[in-house]
Formats: structure tokens, C-alpha cells, sequence
């Protein structure tokens, strides 16, 4: 059964002040990933000394079974450099499930910035490696032994064939499930993690091998806008471990509910925005029925402030700096 918490009735602003009540969580997107390159242990750095409640990132399996912190199935021509300093090709893809971790860390991560239109203050970290999870825990316990910082894991699983010859870009659900819990276990950080995913059987999965272990159940929804998880399809999302979004009635709270194996929610901001036409339900609905909300990815102090207003129990942003100081201008944060 999931973990459920009381009903939220005002919703998360009004009880800001009473971090035993509802804490609001700031959550540092793939580290500062406005500030330095996404998912390095020089963003994680950064976070933590701005003072995140959690850092979000992102798991990949290797071939030699290895856990390590990447966004992408593969090696990502828009953050990575070759060993010897060149640009990587499109093609052909070099899936992290098909090379070793000694293979997968040759690549310099920190040299390029990915959009340089969207992130146009991030600072370059020439030289950067994709880390291990157990690299990441390491670095925090070793330079921040006093941080309680949370960790919120997504893990990366696509359940999607491209075409019946092709098989997946990335181990299955159980195999990632089974990983996981057991690093988490090893470092003693259950209390201290969420594990979140797009791919609902991982989170179903990580209940059953550990119950006190925390799941945020993904969502990505936007209107009339193909690929969306939450199919008005006639087939159901292959993404919800077998539950129908049409059977709901575009009531969310209800399918997260019926689970039984999710803990928190975590859509795409605009859908919980009334006025967005991508807007699903309220975050009041989703708290009454025992689901704290914690959106992503909102980098605008204008969206934060609608959302705080809105009563979300925490945002996840690519700029955690703008976030705690439009808290600290309200006086909900020291």
C-alpha cells in the first residue's frame, strides 16, 4: 500500500511555517542545471551550498551493471565531447546499456552547453564525467557529512519498442528496481530518497522490495500534443503499469490512488494551472486524496509564485537559487 499522507484541505501555503506539518521541498533540477552542466558532481556541489532540500537526477544502467547519473539512454551529443576533445556524431548512438562504466566515463560531460538560449549564465566544467549513483552519495557524505539533503532519483526506463527488430534503449523495469533499492540500502539512505519515473512498474516494483523507500509517480501531459503518458488514446499508455487514464475521467488524483504502490505526484507544472489549457486537476483534489504535489520543471519566478499560490508542497527547478530567494522575499524560508 502506498504511504498516505493527511488531507491537505488549504493546501501546502498556508502550513509552509510548520515543517513538521508540510514541508516544502526545493529541489534542484539534474543539480543547478541552469548554473552548471546537468547531473555532475559539480552541480550536486552547487545545489547543496545553495541549500536544496533535495537533489533531482537522473539513473542509467550500464553494461556491466552499474548504476550511474545521466538523463539520456545515451551518451548525448549535446553534452558530451568525445575522449579526444571532438564532437560527438548523431549517429550511431552509443547506448549507456551497451558500454561499460570504464566506456561510459571517457566522455567529457561539462565542456558544452546544451542550449545555450535557455541556460545562457550556465558556467562550463571542463572535464566532467558522467558519475556514478555510489560517486554521488560518496561526494556528499565525504563534503556535506552534516546535510540531510534527500535525494529524488528518477530512473530512466522507456518500455517503448521503435520497432519489433530494435529492443529497448534501457534495461527493464525490475532489473533498475532491484539496483536501486539495493545501492539505497547499502548507503543507509532510505529515509533520505524518492524514486520517481515516468515508467510507473519501476515505482510499483521499488515498493515491493522496500516499502519505506518513497515513489513520485511522472506525469507528462499536454494537450492535443502526441506522446503524451496520459493517452485519451484507445490503447492505454504503455507508461502506467496497466492502469487506463480513460477510466478515470481526468480524475488523476483517483488512478494515482487505486495504485496503491505511489506516494507523491509530480506533473509537468501546466497541469495544474486552471488557466493553462493543458490544466487537469487541482492541486487541492490531488492533496484531499493523500498525494503531496511537487511539479516540474519551473524556471520562472512569476510560475513559482503562481504554484506556490496554487499550495504545491515543493517545486523542481533548473535554477534553486531563484527559487529559496523568491522564499526568503515571502518570509517562508530563513
Amino acid at each position: 500500500m502506498a504511504i498516505q499522507t493527511e488531507p491537505m484541505l488549504t493546501g501546502c501555503f498556508e502550513l509552509l511555517k510548520s515543517a513538521e506539518l508540510c514541508p516544502f521541498q526545493v529541489i534542484g533540477h539534474r543539480g543547478a542545471r541552469g548554473l552548471l552542466p546537468e547531473n555532475t558532481i559539480a552541480a550536486f556541489t552547487l545545489a547543496t551550498r545553495l541549500g536544496v532540500d533535495a537533489l533531482e537526477l537522473d539513473v542509467g544502467l550500464t553494461a556491466d551493471g552499474v548504476l550511474v547519473v545521466a538523463h539520456d539512454p545515451e551518451i548525448s551529443h549535446a553534452l558530451c565531447l568525445n575522449p579526444d576533445g571532438s564532437h560527438l556524431k548523431r549517429y550511431p548512438r552509443r547506448l549507456i546499456r551497451k558500454l561499460t562504466l570504464a566506456e561510459v566515463q571517457q566522455f567529457d560531460c561539462g565542456s558544452l552547453n546544451p542550449n545555450p538560449a535557455r541556460f545562457p549564465g550556465q558556467q562550463l566544467v571542463p572535464g566532467e564525467r558522467i558519475p556514478t549513483l555510489a560517486q554521488v552519495f560518496e561526494h556528499q557524505m565525504q563534503h556535506f557529512p552534516d546535510s540531510q539533503v534527500r535525494y529524488t532519483i528518477e530512473c530512466k526506463v522507456n518500455p517503448l519498442r521503435i520497432n519489433p527488430l530494435r529492443s529497448r534503449d534501457t534495461f527493464g523495469a525490475s532489473l533498475f528496481a532491484k539496483k536501486l533499492v539495493n545501492l539505497v540500502r547499502d548507503y543507509e539512505l532510505s529515509d533520505r530518497v524518492t524514486i520517481q519515473s515516468f515508467e510507473w512498474q519501476v515505482l510499483r516494483a521499488v515498493k515491493n522490495l522496500e516499502p519505506h523507500i518513497q515513489t513520485a509517480a511522472l506525469i507528462r501531459q499536454y494537450r492535443n500534443k502526441p506522446g503524451t503518458l496520459l493517452s485519451q488514446a484507445r490503447i492505454a499508455s504503455p507508461f502506467l503499469a496497466g492502469f487506463d487514464f480513460k477510466r478515470y475521467h481526468n480524475n488523476v488524483a483517483a488512478l494515482v490512488k487505486e495504485t496503491g504502490f505511489i506516494d507523491r505526484y509530480s506533473p509537468n507544472f501546466e497541469t495544474l494551472i486552471p488557466e493553462s489549457r493543458h490544466f487537469i486537476q487541482s492541486v487541492q483534489e490531488i492533496q484531499k486524496a493523500g498525494f503531496p504535489v511537487i511539479p516540474w520543471t519551473v524556471n520562472d519566478a512569476t510560475k513559482m509564485q503562481r504554484l506556490i499560490d496554487l499550495g504545491v508542497n515543493g517545486l523542481i527547478t533548473d535554477y534553486p537559487n531563484v527559487l529559496i530567494n523568491l522564499l526568503r522575499q515571502r518570509g517562508l524560508r530563513q
